[in-house]
C-alpha cells in the first residue's frame, strides 16, 4: 500500500494558531511512528505545506526543520521540525515580566472595547509605534516578542544556508499567502519559485506572469514574505519589500517598485490552488488537510447582538471566504473527473484530490473571539497547543481506520 501524498494548509488566526502548532506536532510525531512500523496499514508523506499569517509561521517552522541546511545538520529531520514549532510558540508567548504586563494590558484594553468603552484607535503610521517598542525593549522585552524580524531570524537562524539543491530533490513545497496593497494582487511567496530562480529543478508550472496584467503573482520565498503574510493593517505598517517587478497593461512590460503587503487574510487564507499547480500529475497531492482556525458556522441566535459579535463574525467570514472558494473549485474538478474521466484534455493532467478539515472542538470555537487572537499568555497558548495535539491524535487514528469512509469537505467543515 503506497503512502498517500499529503499537502497541509494552515489558516491564520493570531495566537489561535497555537492550535495549528499542536496539530502539526502530532502529525509529525505520528508520521515518525508510522514510518518506523512495519505494519501494512496506510501511511502518508507530506509533500507541501501552505499558510497565512500565524499559519505561515507554523508552516515555516515545519518546512525549515524538514529541509536540509548546510549550516545545521539537524535540519532535514522530523525532530528538528518539532523543535522549531515548539521554539516558535515558546518565543511568541509573553515570557519576561514586562511582556506579561504588556500582554495583560492589551488584553484588558480589548476587553473594555468589547464592552463598548470608547477608546482611541491606534494608527500604525503615527510614529509612536517605534518609540513604544524601544521602551518595551529597554524594560526587558525580547526582540522575538516585539516583532516579526526578531522572531523570524531567531526561528530560522540559518535561512541563508538552506541547501536548495537538496530541497529540490525533496520536492517539499512551502507557500505563503499575502496581499499587495497598491496593486491588489493576490501574491504567494513560494519555495518552488526560489528553485526556479536558482536554475534548479522545480515541480511547479512555469507561468509567464508578466505577459499580461494579472492579479496573482508568485514571488521567491523570503523571511520578509512570511512577515508580510502576518502584517495586520490595524496594528502594523505595510511590510515593504524593495525592488519588485509588477506587470503593466503592455504585454511583457514590467515596472519595478517597492511592494507593500498586508495580511494574507485578505487574499488566501491559506493558499490552496498553488498546491495543485504542478507540471506532472504524479507530483500533485492525493489529499489536502486544512487546519481551520476560523469556524465556518455561527453559534449565537442573533448575529447582531453586539458590535463586537458582528466584528467576530466578519473576521471569521473573511478568513473563510477565499478558502471555501478554492476548495469548492477542487470539488468541481473532482466531479468532472468522475463524470467525464481524465483521459483527455483539459482533465488529463488532473487527479482526484480528497479535502479534509482539522478543526477545534465546538466548545473551544465558541469560547474564542477575535480579541483572544491577540492574547499571548503562556496558559492560553499551551491550552490551544494541547487541544491541537489531542484533536489531531484522534483525527489521524480515524483517518487510518476509516479510509475512504472518513469524513471530508464540505461536511467536515461544520460541527455535527
Amino acid at each position: 500500500m503506497g503512502a498517500r501524498k499529503i499537502a497541509i494548509a494552515c489558516q491564520g488566526g493570531g495566537s489561535h494558531a497555537a492550535f495549528t502548532c499542536g496539530v502539526l506536532t502530532e502529525i509529525l510525531r505520528t508520521k515518525r511512528s508510522w514510518d518506523a512500523s512495519e505494519a501494512s496499514a496506510q501511511k502518508f508523506d507530506i509533500v507541501a505545506i501552505s499558510g497565512t499569517s500565524a499559519g505561515a509561521l507554523c508552516g515555516l517552522a515545519t518546512w525549515y526543520g524538514l529541509i536540509p541546511n548546510s549550516a545545521d545538520p539537524q535540519c532535514g529531520t522530523i525532530d528538528k521540525a518539532i523543535e522549531r514549532l515548539d521554539y516558535l510558540w515558546t518565543s511568541f508567548a509573553a515570557t519576561t515580566p514586562i511582556e506579561h504586563v504588556h500582554n495583560t494590558s492589551v488584553r484588558e484594553l480589548l476587553q473594555l472595547r468589547e464592552k463598548g468603552v470608547p477608546l482611541p484607535i491606534s494608527n500604525p503610521y503615527d510614529g509612536s509605534g517605534p518609540l513604544i517598542l524601544a521602551g518595551l525593549a529597554m524594560l526587558g522585552a525580547r526582540q522575538e516578542y516585539l516583532g516579526f524580524p526578531g522572531l523570524l531570524e531567531a526561528l530560522c537562524p540559518h535561512f541563508s544556508s538552506i541547501d536548495w539543491p537538496k530541497a529540490a530533490q525533496a520536492k517539499f513545497r512551502f507557500i505563503v499567502g499575502a496581499i499587495e496593497v497598491l496593486s491588489g494582487n493576490v501574491e504567494a511567496f513560494d519555495s518552488e519559485k526560489t528553485l526556479r530562480e536558482l536554475g534548479l529543478p522545480s515541480i511547479a508550472k512555469d507561468v509567464d506572469q508578466y505577459s499580461a496584467t494579472r492579479w496573482r503573482m508568485l514571488r521567491s520565498l523570503t523571511l520578509a514574505g512570511v512577515a508580510a503574510s502576518g502584517t495586520l493593517p490595524e496594528v502594523l505598517p505595510a511590510q515593504k519589500i524593495e525592488n519588485l517587478a509588477f506587470p503593466t497593461c503592455a504585454p511583457g512590460k514590467v515596472v519595478k517598485r517597492n511592494g507593500y503587503y498586508w495580511d494574507g487574510l485578505y487574499s488566501q487564507n491559506p493558499p490552496i490552488r498553488d498546491l495543485l499547480s504542478v507540471r506532472q500529475k504524479e507530483d500533485k497531492p492525493d489529499e489536502i488537510w486544512v487546519i481551520r482556525i476560523n469556524p465556518q458556522e455561527y453559534y449565537a441566535e442573533n448575529p447582531n447582538a453586539h458590535v463586537d459579535d458582528i466584528h467576530d463574525r466578519v473576521n471569521a467570514l473573511a478568513g473563510n471566504l477565499s478558502l471555501n472558494q478554492e476548495l469548492d473549485h477542487i470539488l468541481t474538478i473532482n466531479r468532472w473527473i468522475r463524470e467525464f474521466g481524465d483521459a483527455h484534455p483539459p482533465l488529463s493532467n488532473c487527479k482526484l484530490v480528497d479535502v479534509r478539515s482539522i478543526k477545534m472542538t465546538r466548545e473551544t470555537a465558541r469560547r474564542l473571539r477575535s480579541t483572544t487572537k491577540f492574547d499571548r499568555s503562556p496558559i492560553h497558548i499551551a491550552k490551544l497547543r494541547e487541544e491541537g495535539q489531542s484533536v489531531a491524535r484522534k483525527w489521524l487514528h480515524d483517518w487510518r481506520a476509516l479510509g475512504s469512509d472518513f469524513a471530508s469537505y464540505p461536511d467536515d467543515a461544520r460541527y455535527a
